[in-house]
């Protein structure tokens, strides 16, 4: 265990470190001057698109700790404290996501012109307190549920490495009592939280799906977009997951446990959401162009029928969030080729990020124009300052804890590769 813990340091060399922190500040500056520089609308728009974007990631790559932890999963273990990582940016993703009811008036038309059968439930008041709320309620038990699996690795690495985790590992062990008795008792605690947090998103990310993304457009409405939001969040995590592992196995010790065969499986649940996120894409498709209805059909239209700016980019989602993984990752010597894999899924995080803008630019731009397409510094420059946060809070959680649940007793090395 003393060497998992000497190839635990997942720490940003200094370059990186002020690369990251100066594309943070370039991303504020380029927040502040689009607000007082009258591109408003456009600004909020960009900020929508990766508040949504990174936020819904952040959560759902907990999620995955969640999926194993209930699955009694052996062969996830490996990747659980790097899921559990993504929790360190939810705190940053609430904030902007409170940051964003400043900015609603230049979002949702909803705001000024109220559709009068809609205002009961479309009215600022209401619409911050029960996101706020919810959003608050689903960070917490994350971050309780991420102590409770990190408690007993931070007491078993601070009785081999002294002091392992400075102030934080202080922190998180205050109250920690002996070590034998909080194993048993956490575990016991996690199999009740995992379930209560598996419920708890689903229920608060399809509430921001609706309230963030859907009302841009107050007359469309779609009962299954709540959970083609969610796994779609799903889907941007595990590809996400694929490039950190394919940078993280290479330790000689780490790779004993993030095996090849291990990361195959994690390619294989990466295509079969793909699969989900795409059945799930197609089902709302089939219902609103089936039914034909004038509250719903306009979504559609302007986004994959109609010659508007939108089309193209519609059908090259097609290719890059379906046609691409299925090709590629249904494939066994593809998923057995890391390097390989991570390119492709970074293709599929690019998508993920166009999906976003599809969903959200069309839709503000029905309420205030002509539709347009639009896309240069701001969307560059917000997109890279949020990218960057995301990683300088990931990395920040990482060099502090043990890469690997030293302490979960279905962590196991992997024998001939398996």
């Amino acid at each position: 265990m003393k060497e998992i813990l000497e190839q635990s340091n997942l720490r940003l060399t200094n370059g990186w470190r002020m690369a990251l922190w100066a594309m943070v500040a370039l991303g504020v500056a380029m927040f502040i001057a689009g607000l007082v520089s009258g591109a408003a609308q456009r600004t909020w728009q960009a900020f929508l698109i990766n508040t949504t974007y990174w936020g819904g990631m952040a959560q759902a790559g907990v999620m995955l700790s969640v999926i194993w932890q209930i699955t009694d999963a052996r062969w996830g273990r490996p990747f659980k404290r790097l899921s559990e990582g993504y929790a360190s940016f939810l705190p940053v993703s609430l904030v902007m996501f409170i940051l964003l009811y400043f900015g609603a008036g230049h979002l949702y038309e909803w705001v000024h012109h109220p559709m009068h059968v809609k205002e009961a439930y479309l009215n600022m008041p209401f619409f911050v307190i029960r996101n706020t709320l919810g959003l608050a309620v689903l960070i917490w038990l994350t971050m309780v549920y991420v102590r409770n699996s990190l408690a007993p690795d931070m007491a078993a690495a601070r009785k081999l490495v002294a002091g392992f985790g400075g102030t934080f590992g202080d922190r998180l062990l205050n109250g920690y009592g002996d070590h034998k008795v909080e194993v048993d008792r956490l575990e016991l605690k996690a199999r009740k939280l995992a379930p209560a947090l598996g419920v708890l998103y689903a229920v608060v990310m399809s509430l921001v799906a609706f309230d963030f993304v859907m009302s841009l457009d107050q007359l469309w409405f779609s009962t299954l977009f709540g959970v083609f939001f969610f796994i779609g969040n799903l889907y941007t995590a595990l590809a996400l997951m694929l490039i950190i592992v394919t940078f993280t196995r290479n330790r000689p010790v780490i790779s004993e446990f993030m095996s090849i065969n291990r990361f195959n499986d994690l390619a294989k649940l990466t295509f079969a959401i793909a699969m989900l996120y795409t059945y799930m894409a197609f089902s709302q498709f089939l219902v609103i162009w089936y039914s034909n209805l004038p509250e719903e059909a306009p979504f559609l239209v302007e986004r994959a029928i109609a010659d508007t700016p939108w089309r193209p980019l519609f059908w090259i989602l097609v290719v890059l969030l379906f046609v691409l993984p299925f090709l590629t990752l249904a494939t066994r010597t593809i998923c057995r080729i890391p390097k390989l894999a991570a390119g492709i899924a970074f293709v599929l995080m690019i998508g993920q990020w166009w999906a976003h803008y599809l969903l959200i630019v069309p839709s503000v731009q029905g309420s205030h124009g002509e539709p347009h397409f639009v896309f240069g510094l701001h969307e560059i420059l917000l997109t890279a300052g949020f990218g960057a946060g995301f990683f300088l809070c990931f990395f920040w959680f990482m060099g502090k804890v043990p890469l690997l649940p030293i302490s979960d007793k279905r962590l196991s090395k992997t024998w001939h590769g398996h």
